[in-house]
C-alpha cells in the first residue's frame, strides 16, 4: 500500500494527514499556534514552532492511522503564503517570521509605488503593491535591522523553510514565489529588475521549482524521527489556496471556491493577462504552462459567525438555515455588503463598511442569517464578473466549512447562475498536497470525489441587479 502524508501549515495550525491513493484520509492530527503581536500592525511567528508541529503532528497521524511508517512514499506541503523568515546557514531563524498579516511596511510600500507605480508593477508581478507582501517586509527589515539582513544566509516563506527541514534543500514553487512582488510572473522565474533596483541578492532567494517536482528526500534525523524510509522523497508543494483547487480538481471551464472564514475564488488561465484583468492578483500556478487569478472575499464564513455570535448564541447552524429558509419562503427584503474589515475587491470601495438595509420592524433574525447569506452570493457573482467567469466557466467546486450548508450552497447557485459541486472530503488543500507528493514518487493521482450537486434554479437577475445598484449608490 502506498501512502502520502500532507502537511498544511496555516496561519494559525498546523495539520497533517495521511491519504492512500485514493485520496482516503487514514490519519489525521492538528495542533494550535499563536500569533505574536507586538505593536500595532506587526504581526509575527516563532518559526522554529512549524518544523515542532509538522514533526508532532505527523507523528500522531502515523500513530492514528495505524501504519507502518515505511510504507509512505512521499511527503509535500500546503502553506500559507507571503510570511518571511530570514535563516543562517544551518536553517536557524535569526528572529521571528514576519507574517503576510503583518503591514508594518507602510514607507517601503509607499517608496515602492513612488519607484514603479501601480501599473507597472502588477503587470509584472501579477500583485498590486501592499504591505502585506513579502517585498515591502525584506525591504523593511534591510533598513531597520541591517546587520541581520547582511547575516542571512536565506530569506525563506513557510513552506521554503520546512523543505529545508526535511531534506536540507531550500526550494520554493511559483506559486509560493508570486506572492512576494518579486516574481516576473510572465518568465516564471525571480524578477531581475526588482532584484537589482533594491540590490537583492538572488542567492539569498530560494531556487524556485514546479510543484510536484522532487525537492529531495528525507534526512536521515528526519527518517529516524518518524520512522520513514531513507528513500521517502519530499514534492515541493504549494501556496495553500493553490494547493487546495488541484485538489478539488481545478481545470478549464470549472472554477473551485473554498468558503472558509474568507472565500478564496481561483480560475485557471493558459497566459497571463495581467495589463487586461487587473482587478484580481494574479499568481503562478501548480502546472507548468498555467497562471492563476485569486478572488477574496474577506470575510465570508466570518459574517456568518459573526451573526450567528450575535443573534443565535448557543444555536447551531441547523437552527439558523431553517430559518433563514423560512425568511426566503416568506420573502427577504433585507441586504448585507460583508465589508466588515473594510473595502474589499474587486472593487475595493475606500469608504465600504458592512451594512444591513431594507431592516423593518416585521424583520427576525432568520432575515438577517438570510441577507449575511446572500450577500455573500452576491459578492461572489461580482468577482466571477470580474475574473471573466460567464462565457468561460460553466461550475463551481466547493469545499470549507460553508459547503456544508445546503441552504447556502444553493443561494449561491441560484444567485451566479453556475453549478455548484462539493467535495465529498472537506480537505482539498491536504489532497492536493497528496497529489504533489506523488507525482514526486511517480504516480498520478485523481482529484477529490464529488459529493452534493446544486443545480442553479435562477430567479435573482433582479435582486442582484438592485443590489449592485445600491452598493454604487452607498459607496462609488
Amino acid at each position: 500500500m502506498s501512502v502520502y502524508l500532507a502537511i498544511d501549515l496555516g496561519t494559525t495550525g498546523c495539520r497533517s494527514i495521511l491519504f492512500d491513493t485514493k485520496l482516503r484520509q487514514l490519519g489525521v492530527a492538528y495542533e494550535e499556534y499563536g500569533l505574536i503581536t507586538p505593536r500595532e500592525n506587526w504581526v509575527e511567528q516563532d518559526a522554529e514552532l512549524w518544523w515542532e508541529l509538522t514533526l508532532r503532528t505527523a507523528e500522531k497521524a502515523i500513530a492514528q492511522a495505524g501504519i507502518d511508517a515505511k510504507t509512505i512514499d512521499g511527503i509535500s506541503i500546503s502553506s500559507q503564503g507571503i510570511t518571511i523568515v530570514p535563516v543562517d546557514e544551518t536553517g536557524k531563524p535569526l528572529c521571528n517570521a514576519l507574517s503576510w498579516l503583518d503591514v508594518r511596511a507602510e514607507e517601503e510600500t509607499a517608496q515602492l509605488e513612488a519607484d514603479w507605480g501601480n501599473t507597472f508593477l502588477f503587470a509584472h508581478t501579477g500583485k498590486p503593491i501592499n504591505a502585506c507582501y513579502t517585498l515591502p517586509k525584506m525591504l523593511w527589515l534591510m533598513k531597520n535591522q541591517p546587520e541581520l539582513s547582511q547575516k542571512a544566509w536565506k530569506f525563506l516563506m513557510p513552506m521554503d523553510y520546512l523543505i529545508g527541514k526535511f531534506t536540507g534543500n531550500f526550494v520554493t514553487d511559483h506559486s509560493m514565489a508570486s506572492g512576494t512582488l518579486m516574481y516576473d510572473i510572465k518568465n516564471c522565474c525571480w524578477s531581475q529588475q526588482v532584484l537589482e533596483r533594491y540590490g537583492i541578492d538572488e542567492s539569498k532567494l530560494p531556487q524556485i521549482l514546479w510543484s510536484g517536482e522532487s525537492a529531495g528526500t528525507v534526512l536521515p534525523e528526519v527518517a529516524q524521527k518518524l520512522g520513514l524510509r531513507s528513500d521517502c522523497v519530499v514534492a515541493v508543494g504549494a501556496q495553500d489556496q493553490k494547493c487546495a483547487s488541484l485538489g478539488a480538481g481545478l481545470c478549464d471551464g470549472t472554477m473551485t471556491v473554498s468558503l472558509g472564514t474568507a472565500a478564496a475564488i481561483i480560475k485557471l488561465w493558459n497566459s497571463p493577462e495581467t495589463e487586461t484583468f487587473t482587478k484580481v492578483g494574479w499568481c503562478g500556478n501548480v502546472k507548468k504552462g498555467t497562471w492563476v487569478t485569486e478572488g477574496v472575499i474577506n470575510t465570508a464564513g466570518t459574517c456568518l459567525r459573526w451573526v450567528r455570535d450575535l443573534m443565535f448564541p448557543g444555536e447551531s447552524y441547523d437552527t439558523i438555515n431553517k430559518e433563514a429558509q423560512a425568511a426566503r419562503d416568506a420573502g427577504n427584503r433585507v441586504v448585507f455588503y460583508p465589508y466588515l474589515n473594510g473595502p474589499s475587491g474587486p472593487d475595493f470601495y475606500p469608504d465600504a463598511q458592512g451594512c444591513f438595509y431594507g431592516v423593518d420592524l416585521a424583520a427576525k433574525r432568520g432575515n438577517f442569517a438570510l441577507a449575511v447569506m446572500e450577500g455573500v452570493a452576491y459578492q461572489l457573482r461580482i468577482m466571477l464578473e470580474a475574473m471573466d467567469a460567464y462565457g468561460n466557466v460553466d461550475k463551481l467546486i466547493f469545499f470549507g466549512g460553508g459547503a456544508n450548508s445546503p441552504l447556502w450552497c444553493q443561494l449561491i447557485a441560484d444567485i451566479t447562475g453556475m453549478d455548484i459541486s462539493v467535495t465529498a472530503n472537506p480537505e482539498a488543500a491536504g489532497a492536493g498536497a497528496a497529489m504533489l507528493a506523488a507525482q514526486a514518487a511517480g504516480v498520478q493521482l485523481e482529484p477529490l470525489t464529488i459529493g452534493q450537486v446544486y443545480k442553479s434554479a435562477g430567479g435573482y437577475e433582479e435582486k442582484y441587479q438592485h443590489y449592485r445598484a445600491l452598493e454604487y449608490r452607498l459607496w462609488k
